[in-house]
């Protein structure tokens, strides 16, 4: 996907912001003016950008938020969470440099995440955009499903990424598991979300299943359907726009990558 909008002009880039959606296999860059209008929007192979997204990625903005995956994340009671002992929470991660583990806060469940990005994404973004708000998919997902949470009964959430899944369940408002697989394709997400059913001892269909980070028209929307009463597709509360119709329905697409700018701001 390549798209500049003929308003796009170079003397408003400080007006603009850059949201960055980083991956294994897939890189997504949205260009989003005050009106939250898409200005410009390419996706390519991560490992072979073009020309022209080089050339974007090469202008002076300055207000930019770029989602990562993670190589470790652990969840920790808020009120238990104590941020002057990180080096308590090391034995959870991956990589033992503690300048590397990072903490987010998820309002409205008590909870805080402990993770840390993938070691190769953050050193590449960081080199190339310093002064970058990054964030990770986590702090969007649960902050986006408890606008869909109902008052009573078990809740599947699945959010897909390029080569990984998240996988979390809710009892009512009450966060009873996330966690993050590595999915290639349908039948890996079968099973893990099959195990997931096994250990909280489900025997019957989730009341809901929420779905984010691909189209309904993914396979994924099938396991879906299987586990679930009824299928919800997430969708972002910030809500962009462009009035070339091509663009609008990728945007669709991409789900939550929209409110990036709300867990930054």
């Amino acid at each position: 996907m390549k798209y500049t909008a003929e308003n796009f002009h170079l003397h408003y880039i400080p007006h603009y912001q850059l949201l960055i959606k980083s991956d294994f296999t897939t890189d997504t860059l949205i260009v989003l003016d005050e009106s939250l209008e898409v200005q410009a929007l390419y996706a390519y192979p991560s490992q072979t950008p073009d020309t022209d997204a080089t050339k974007l990625l090469g202008l002076p903005f300055q207000d930019i938020a770029i989602s990562l995956p993670l190589q470790s994340f652990t969840l920790v009671p808020s009120e238990v969470y104590d941020s002057r002992r990180m080096e308590h929470y090391q034995a959870f991660v991956q990589d033992e440099q503690l300048n590397r583990t990072q903490a987010e806060p998820i309002n409205g469940l008590d909870i805080t995440g402990v993770f840390q990005f993938d070691l190769f994404l953050h050193k590449r973004w960081s080199a190339i955009f310093p002064q970058a708000k990054f964030l990770a998919d986590f702090q969007v997902v649960l902050a986006t499903a408890q606008r869909y949470l109902p008052e009573t009964g078990q809740v599947l959430g699945i959010h897909a990424k390029d080569k990984q899944v998240d996988l979390f369940v809710f009892q009512g408002k009450e966060l009873q598991f996330y966690n993050i697989f590595d999915v290639e394709q349908v039948a890996d997400l079968q099973y893990f979300v099959l195990n997931v059913c096994n250990n909280l001892g489900m025997t019957d269909q989730f009341s809901q299943v929420l779905l984010s980070g691909v189209p309904a028209e993914h396979p994924f929307m099938a396991v879906a359907q299987r586990h679930g009463k009824t299928v919800q597709l997430m969708q972002a509360h910030v809500k962009l726009h462009s009035s070339e119709p091509e663009v609008q329905a990728h945007i669709r697409s991409l789900n939550l990558m929209a409110d990036f700018r709300l867990c930054v701001s």
